[in-house]
């Protein structure tokens, strides 16, 4: 196993290591997942968490957590290829009938970019419209005629 691949084992664990706090949190406060489909309109803030594993040994990892208040949305979002550059950033944006409008700011081999990327909470799950090419630009951008398709799995959220 290359230092990469063990890198992101490691980064995934550590983010599955968190678990029962969460629960306990979730438990005190009665907030589940099922809230995740319609976020309270309220000045409480929601935390969610979701992973998304793939490759032939689910060695490529997907990382967000959403921080949800009223209408405005914020959180850290990482993708982490088992061999190639990891995207690491924040987003920002806002939630609008179900769907989080974001914009990704993230460090790819030291050069920070951005680029728009839209969710929708269904089901206890968060789906992504998946990102394409602009053939024009060569770079990647979310299509709004693009359906949810990406699907991320909710795991607890790791403590602050």
């Amino acid at each position: 196993m290359n230092l990469r691949s063990h890198l992101s084992l490691l980064c995934i664990a550590g983010l599955l290591s968190c678990q029962n706090s969460n629960q306990r949190e979730q438990q005190a406060t009665g907030d589940t997942l099922s809230h995740a489909e319609e976020p309270l309109m309220t000045d409480q803030e929601q935390k969610y968490c979701f992973l998304r594993t793939e490759g032939t040994q689910r060695q490529d990892s997907s990382y967000i957590q959403l921080a949800i208040r009223k209408e405005t949305v914020s959180g850290v979002y990482n993708v982490i290829p088992a061999e190639k550059d990891a995207r690491r950033g924040t987003v920002l944006g806002k939630e609008k009938d179900g769907m989080l409008d974001l914009v990704w700011t993230f460090t790819q081999e030291g050069t920070q970019d951005t680029l728009r990327v839209v969710f929708a909470l269904q089901d206890g799950k968060l789906m992504q419209k998946p990102l394409s090419v602009d053939t024009t630009t060569g770079r990647q951008v979310t299509r709004d005629t693009s359906n949810f398709s990406v699907v991320y799995e909710p795991v607890d959220c790791v403590a602050d």
